[in-house]
């Protein structure tokens, strides 16, 4: 079995960059998806220099902050300040009466990937903040994406839960499930067998529950989604026009618990070997 460990929102701030740094020198965080209108970004792409076997990729974005488009060319994306909107349940509902027009969607996200290859990040894969690009229609048009960049991963952000499962980490799974019935499929870009980490966040998110998870489901490829930070004393707020966000909450437990908690040791005894998606060939997704 191979095993992803992937951390969102790196360039969101010096806390994640630090927490994959320590986490990747301690080859427990093998991945990392980079927000490119984040304010962190030129100092988090170096990380990919520093750690050869960690792979990067771009954590595309329609949610916070300034687009990377000229804000005139992207309307149905932007408030009024020239800004993304910041609000999950906001946005969704403009997705869902036909407000975004997916052609101004295409145009933003292929804005944020150019802006990453410009900063010369080698690309190992996409996913998206909040999982947005497994709404309908557009996780079809980040496989199109990957095509077009010659990316071949792209996370499928399917974890799998039993139906007896009724708390709040249940919703958000069976809410992307939803979103994904009847999503295209297609031969490349490949994806993870399916992902962990969504359900079980903060203090969960624990080698043994993974161990669970994996001897119920064995996937052969599966992604572990974390967001772990390491603040220090300087660092700064959050940037204020990314809008509310609580993962700042979720820093501290979960670097804990990825630092902490034994996961090499449970990785061996699975049989999980620490992987990037670059290592990966999209074609058979086994190791190239």
């Amino acid at each position: 079995m191979l095993v992803v460990t992937n951390v969102d929102d790196l360039g969101l701030h010096p806390a994640v960059r630090r927490a994959v740094d320590l986490l990747a020198k301690a080859g427990i965080v093998t991945s990392s998806t980079l927000l490119a209108n984040g304010p962190d970004l030129s100092e988090s792409v170096l990380l990919q220099d520093t750690h050869p076997s960690l792979g990067l990729g771009a954590h595309l974005n329609l949610l916070r902050g300034k687009p990377i488009s000229n804000p005139d060319h992207i309307p149905s994306l932007v408030d009024d300040d020239g800004l993304l909107f910041g609000n999950y349940s906001s946005l969704l509902m403009r997705y869902a009466t036909g407000q975004i027009k997916l052609s101004e969607v295409e145009a933003e996200w292929s804005a944020q990937i150019e802006y990453l290859l410009d900063h010369k990040v080698r690309l190992t894969h996409f996913d998206s903040e909040k999982h947005i690009h497994a709404w309908p229609g557009l996780f079809g048009l980040v496989g199109k994406l990957a095509r077009k960049y010659d990316v071949g991963w792209i996370r499928k952000p399917l974890e799998k839960s039993p139906a007896t499962r009724l708390d709040k980490g249940m919703l958000r799974t069976r809410f992307l499930q939803i979103c994904l019935i009847g999503s295209k499929s297609f031969d490349t870009p490949h994806t993870a067998d399916c992902v962990w980490g969504i359900a079980d966040q903060k203090n969960k998110l624990d080698p043994l529950l993974f161990e669970k998870y994996i001897n119920i489901y064995r996937p052969d490829v599966i992604e572990i989604v974390c967001h772990p930070g390491y603040p220090e004393a300087g660092d700064g707020p959050l940037p204020s026009d990314f809008g509310p966000m609580r993962v700042e909450t979720q820093w501290k437990e979960e670097f804990n618990s990825l630092s902490q908690k034994g996961w090499l040791k449970i990785f061996e005894k699975i049989g999980a070997k620490p992987v990037n998606y670059g290592q990966l060939d999209p074609r058979t997704g086994e190791l190239k």
